[in-house]
Order: C-alpha cells, then structure tokens, then sequence
C-alpha cells in the first residue's frame, strides 16, 4: 500500500526574491524529511487564497498572509497554518520572519563604521514592515546620539487599481508605484538634508527609486548621499545607477524553520503561535554605499589605503608610512572619527574579507589568510576564534547551511 503523502500548500510569491527564497528552503527541508505533495502557483505577494485550497484535502499550509481577512480565511480551513510574512499578527498561527531590529542594527553599524553623522530612512508610510524598519532604524542610532530624516510622501490618496491594469493593484503595489511618482519630492527633500547622508531605503525597490532620483537631480551617490536598500534582489541591484548595496535576508531559513514547524503540526504537535525572527545574514555591497563619509582628509588617506591593501599584510607602520602622520596623531584620529585603534581597524577589514570569502568561496583557509592579509592559516584561525567564538570551518559551514 502506497504511502500517503502530507499534502501541503504553499501560498507563497514567486513574484519577489524574499518569496522564491522561502519556495526554496521549504524545498531543501521537504528534500530531507519529506516527500510531501505541495500544491503551489505562480502568485503575486497579495495573491489571496485560490479557490482549489477548498477542493484539496490539505494537510498544512504556509502562507505569506497579507490581511487579517486571508488569516481568517485559513484558519477556517482547520488545518495547521504557519505564516511567512508576519505583517498581521495571529494568536493561533505561528510566524517567521526577517529580524526588524537586526536589519536596521546592521545597517546602522556600517554606516557609523564608514564615518558618517547624519542619516536618513525612505519607505513606504503605513507599510508595516516599512515602519518598522524605519522606527528601529531610528531607535538605534538614537542610542548612539544621533536623530534620523524621514521622508515623508506628499498627501495623495491610494487606490488599488491603475487604468489599464489587470487585475487590479494591491496595497504594497500601489504604495510602490506611487514611489515612482515622488521622484521629484525625494529629491527636494534630499537636497535640505545634511552631507554626507547615509540613507537606508526600506527595500530594493525603494531604494532604486531613490538613486533614480539622485540621479536625475545632480545629487552625487555615493559622494553627497549613500544608499542602502533591504532583500539582495540581484537584478533589481546591479540594474540600478549606481548599483544597490543591499542587506540579504536569510530567506531560506525563514522558509526551511517553517516547513519544520508545519511538519511537527501536521504530527500533531501543539506548537506556540509566537513570531520567530531570523537574522539577516550580510550587506552586499555595491557602488552606492562605496565611500569613506569622513570629514579628515588624512582619515579618509588612511582608511582607503588600509581597504585598498590589507591583503598584502600591512600593519600600523604601513599606514603612518602612507599619510605622513605620527602614531599618536593618527592614533588620536582613529579613536575620534571611529572610536577604536588603527590596528583594531586593521584587524576588523581583514576579519571582515576572510568572512566574506568563507561565505561566498571554497578556497581553502591557507588561501583565505593570504588573502586577508594574514601571516598564515594558524595566526588567522586563531584570531578568529578568539573575536568571534567559532572557528572559520564552523562560521562557514553557519552561513553556507543557511544560504
């Protein structure tokens, strides 16, 4: 007697990038602990539910719900529901989603480790996720001292649909549309800012709206304003002038600890209705955050100098060597502008380009230490063991596990 496979629906866009990598660590789950039947269409993020979820005897779902009425719709169906999306919260559906606060953490930290002072959020007002980074944003660099611009969009009304459209625009649509509208008051708003900006755009496509209106208005990314936008959409980056910087949810996870959940459920597992947040896993970066936003010309020398050759193994001899200074004023600088030591910086790049070669290659750690500036495999290792409790193999089988 065959089998009888869980049957499963996923109410999950395929549309954005953030959805396809949900689809996808819901797959490397179902590959390792399935099979399950899942029943999935290609579908817009506020798709609604589809008329076959009702004729299908399902066993659990996992949706990206958008509303309170989708919420309802499903529990109605009586069976397990987790959701991915976390917009609307639920007392009786579990959710996952993208860590608000570490998002707005890492982005923060970057920009106060490139030097800047003044700072900007773009969203999408009465978005939730868009508010929420945009408050957390805010929170946090409050508690470093400093306040946070906000745009905030010229008073239109919304509505849902667009002549010639079909079907009709969703909420999120619409807001996103309309952003492409108000190029022209991004741009004033950004000329009465201060500079150098560090502007964090609540998603990708905000914040190529925003280099398009830098763009078309004479202010210079990255010299006068940086961007940095949320969700790593690749082609939406690198399509961008100049291209995005971009932090990169752990989408996979989102959806691989939820096909986990839903698969205890469907055991008969009681499970919390709780939100589980995942952290982001790194910032990409591109050409629109590509800038040393200090005002110390020997500063921005020393840190260029020190981006551009810590792979040859340079040490504080080196850069005093470059700029001409003595120890104790470049030491003066440094604990001024970044509140740390030269060979703390120093030390922090080249941690920070060995992280990114275990994340995104398979050199060896021989090779990475070179690389990175090293002097071999073992100084490095144990280094890195020391700063960030792990040791390389285990920090790159984390990240590559979780990709």
């Amino acid at each position: 007697m065959l089998k009888k496979l869980p049957k499963v629906a996923l109410l999950i866009e395929s549309s954005r990038k953030f959805g396809r990598g949900v689809l996808s660590g819901i797959a490397k789950y179902v590959h390792v602990h399935g099979p399950w039947s899942c029943y999935i269409e290609e579908r817009e993020l506020h798709g609604g539910i589809p008329d076959w979820l009702k004729q299908v005897p399902i066993s659990g779902i996992i949706a990206r719900i958008d509303s309170q009425r989708t919420g309802n719709e499903l529990l109605r169906l009586g069976r397990p529901v987790i959701d991915v999306r976390a917009s609307v919260r639920f007392e009786r559906i579990p959710a996952f989603a993208t860590d608000t606060r570490a998002v707005a953490q890492m982005a923060a930290d970057f920009f106060l480790q490139a030097g800047f002072r003044h700072f900007a959020f773009c969203g999408y007002p009465g978005i939730p996720f868009s508010d929420d980074r945009g408050v957390a944003f805010a929170d946090y660099l409050a508690t470093h001292g400093y306040a946070t611009h906000h745009f905030s969009p010229p008073p239109r009304p919304l509505t849902a649909g667009r002549r010639g459209a079909n079907p009709p625009l969703t909420l999120l649509q619409a807001v996103e549309q309309r952003g492409l509208e108000n190029e022209k008051a991004v741009a004033a708003w950004l000329l009465k800012q201060p500079r150098p900006l560090a502007l964090l755009a609540c998603n990708d496509i905000c914040g190529q709206q925003v280099l398009n209106a830098c763009r078309e208005h004479g202010v210079n990314v990255p010299g006068e304003v940086a961007v940095m936008g949320v969700d790593d959409d690749e082609v939406l980056c690198t399509i961008s002038e100049p291209p995005l910087s971009s932090i990169k949810p752990d989408a996979e996870r989102v959806g691989t600890e939820a096909a986990a959940l839903l698969d205890a459920m469907m055991k008969g597992k009681r499970a919390k209705p709780r939100l589980v947040e995942i952290p982001p896993l790194w910032i990409v970066e591109r050409a629109s955050t590509d800038i040393v936003a200090i005002e110390d010309p020997v500063m921005v020398q020393a840190l260029r100098f020190i981006r551009s050759h810590v792979n040859e193994g340079i040490n504080v001899k080196d850069v005093l060597a470059h700029v001409g200074c003595s120890r104790t004023d470049l030491g003066v600088r440094f604990r001024h502008w970044l509140k740390t030591s030269i060979r703390t910086e120093i030390v922090r790049i080249r941690l920070d380009r060995a992280c990114s070669l275990l994340r995104q290659t398979n050199l060896g750690l021989a090779e990475i230490a070179r690389q990175s500036g090293f002097r071999d495999a073992p100084s490095f290792c144990r280094l890195f063991q020391n700063r960030l409790r792990q040791t390389p193999t285990q920090y790159r089988h984390a990240k590559k596990s979780s990709i």
